[in-house]
C-alpha cells in the first residue's frame, strides 16, 4: 500500500486518484535493512552524509569532489526510496491482515526490517502510511482548473477531470487496490476522519483558487459553492467505486457506470438543480 499514487491527468491519460496503491518493492522483502536510511553503521567506508570519501575513481583517476558528492547523494536517495518502499509494503500487508488501528508502528518497522525511528522519519504520523499529506490528486485538480482553456467554466474543467479520474478506478488493474483501500479505511474511524480532512483541504484550496481568479469579494458564496460541488461529486463517485469493487465488480462495465453517473452529476452542476427532485403536485 503505497502513498505514491500516480498524478492524474486529463482525458484518456487520467490515472486513478486513489491515495493508496500497491507499490512494487525495489528489492526482496527480506533484504537487509538499509544502513544509510536506518541510521545503522555505514558500510564500505561510505560517509553517513552520502558523499564519497577522498580517493581514486574506478578508472584510477582521482574524481572531482563535486562528482563524488553527487554520486553519493544519488546512492543515498535510492536507498532512501528502497527503505520507504519496504515500509509502505509492510504496512499494507499488516493493515490488510488486521486493520489499521490494530497494527503498531513497531510491528511495521519489524516487518520492514528497520527501526521504529526510521518509520517516523519517513512518516511522522501513522496515517501518512495510507494518505499523503498533499495528495497528487489535489495538485493535478488545481492545475487542471488553472490551465483550462478560455471560455471553459471551473465546474466543466474540474468536474470532467474528476469523472475521468474516478472512472478509471473500475479498471481491472485498479480494482484490487481500490478494494483493499476501501476495506482498510472503512475499518478505521481514524482513517475516515483523516480522509474527510483531506477532502476539506482540497475544497478549501479549490475555493481559494477560484476566489483569487475571479477576484471575488471577501465572503462571496460562489467560490465555495463551486468547490463543494466539485469535491462532493468526487466523494460520491469514490464511494460508489469502492462499493462496486467490494461487491466484486470491475472492468469496462464498471468504468461505464462510473462515467455515466459522473457525467450525470456534472450535468447537474453545470446546468443547475432547478428541475431536479420537484415535489409531485
Amino acid at each position: 500500500m503505497s502513498t505514491a499514487a500516480a498524478v492524474p491527468g486529463r482525458g484518456a491519460d487520467v490515472e486513478p486518484p486513489e491515495a493508496v496503491v500497491h507499490a512494487v518493492p525495489d528489492e526482496p522483502p527480506n533484504a537487509a535493512p538499509d544502513p544509510v536510511a536506518d541510521g545503522s553503521p555505514v558500510q564500505d567506508g561510505e560517509p553517513a552524509d552520502g558523499t564519497a570519501s577522498e580517493g581514486t575513481a574506478s578508472d584510477g583517476v582521482s574524481a572531482p569532489r563535486g562528482r563524488r558528492r553527487l554520486r553519493g547523494a544519488g546512492i543515498r536517495e535510492r536507498r532512501r526510496q528502497q527503505t520507504r518502499t519496504r515500509i509502505v509494503d509492510a504496512a499494507a500487508e499488516l493493515f490488510a491482515e488486521r486493520g489499521f488501528d490494530a497494527v503498531s508502528v513497531v510491528e511495521i518497522a519489524q516487518r520492514a526490517g528497520v527501526v521504529e525511528k526510521t518509520v517516523f522519519n519517513h512518516f511522522p504520523v501513522k496515517e501518512g502510511l495510507v494518505f499523503e499529506a498533499d495528495p497528487p490528486m489535489r495538485a493535478a485538480l488545481l492545475d487542471t482548473v488553472r490551465r483550462r482553456p478560455a471560455g471553459e467554466s471551473v465546474t466543466a474543467a474540474a468536474g470532467s477531470f474528476v469523472v475521468a479520474a474516478v472512472s478509471m478506478l473500475g479498471s481491472p488493474e485498479a480494482a484490487a487496490g481500490v478494494a483493499e483501500m476501501a476495506r482498510v479505511i472503512r475499518g478505521s474511524r481514524t482513517l475516515q476522519v483523516r480522509e474527510r480532512e483531506i477532502l476539506d483541504g482540497l475544497t478549501t484550496a479549490l475555493a481559494q483558487q477560484i476566489a483569487e481568479e475571479t477576484r471575488a469579494v471577501p465572503g462571496a458564496l460562489e467560490p465555495w459553492l463551486t468547490a463543494h460541488a466539485v469535491t462532493g461529486l468526487y466523494a460520491a463517485l469514490l464511494d460508489l467505486a469502492r462499493d462496486r469493487v467490494l461487491a466484486g465488480e470491475s472492468g469496462t462495465a464498471l468504468i461505464e457506470v462510473l462515467r455515466a453517473r459522473g457525467e450525470r452529476g456534472l450535468a447537474l452542476m453545470q446546468f443547475g438543480l432547478a428541475g431536479y427532485a420537484k415535489k409531485p403536485r
